[in-house]
């Protein structure tokens, strides 16, 4: 009775623990965030492409034109890191080459609020937490 228990114990001590983190593809889909007043979708598809849109216009997905560059944005995510990373990576079509990285962390409040914080500006460390540049997305039905 006593191992019953402590399996018992175990089991929701892991369920507990991993609700807390987030799983593979849970991100998946398009997302409306709110940033300074200014409303934008954000689409992640289940291939790993990644499309910004604000104001009407589009810029990522398998392909757009990147400042003159046919290239296609791609995003990753690294679950094993704490709080969990996000790259945004445009990749230029043609040479298969990488143009730039957008660095970020990645927290699903709910399955249908996700919090990411990122790297504007062209900087290359990536933020430790939610406190500056945080936009908070909602999964658009």
């Amino acid at each position: 009775m006593k191992i019953l228990k402590k399996l018992s114990f175990v089991l929701v001590a892991l369920l507990i623990l991993c609700s807390f983190t987030i799983s593979e593809g849970e991100h998946v889909g398009r997302w409306k965030g709110k940033d300074k007043g200014d409303i934008g979708f954000l689409t992640l598809s289940s291939e790993g492409f990644a499309t910004f849109e604000f104001n009407g216009q589009e810029m990522g997905g398998k392909s757009y034109d990147h400042q003159g560059v046919t290239a296609s944005m791609k995003y990753v995510v690294d679950y094993k890191s704490s709080p969990t990373a996000i790259d945004f990576i445009i990749i230029d079509n043609s040479t298969d080459t990488e143009l730039g990285r957008l660095k970020g962390i990645i927290n699903m409040k709910s399955s249908d609020e996700m919090q990411i914080a990122m790297t504007f500006g062209g900087g290359t460390t990536r933020p430790t937490d939610f406190s500056t540049d945080a936009i908070v997305f909602n999964r658009v039905k």
